[in-house]
Parts: structure tokens; sequence; C-alpha cells
């Protein structure tokens, strides 16, 4: 497993992590800016390819509301 994606697992002052049965979603905290968190996802799906699947959610134009996660096992 990546550094980037233990530490999308881990959680951060942004996002938090709920489980699945594919892997996880990461979701904004609570008080979260949603353009902080806007940045944050596409940062998350900037990273996928070798070891995880990111797949967005909308919420509204430009918003996202959580990015689920699926970890590619090697």
């Amino acid at each position: 497993m990546g550094v980037f994606l233990q530490s999308l697992r881990d959680g951060g002052p942004s996002h938090a992590v709920e489980t699945s049965e594919e892997g996880f979603v990461v979701v904004p905290r609570r008080r979260t800016n949603r353009a902080d968190f806007n940045r944050f996802a596409r940062e998350v799906m900037e990273h996928a390819g070798d070891d995880y699947v990111a797949l967005p959610r909308y919420d509204g134009p430009f918003n996202y509301d959580r990015v689920f996660i699926i970890p590619i096992e090697n």
C-alpha cells in the first residue's frame, strides 16, 4: 500500500473515513470549508492509479461530497 493511500485511510483535518464493502469512503469533516475539500478530492483523484481507484460523487456543480476509494490489490 502506498504512502498516499495509507494517509487517506488514516483520515485527516479535512476528511473523515467511512468503511465500505469494497474499500472506504472519504467524506468532508463537518466544519471543513467546501473549497478545501474540493481541492483535496481533486488531489485524491490525481493520485489514483496503481494503488487505488477513486470515484467522486457530486452534490452540485463543482462540489464533491465524497470520494469512494477502492484499493487495487497486487
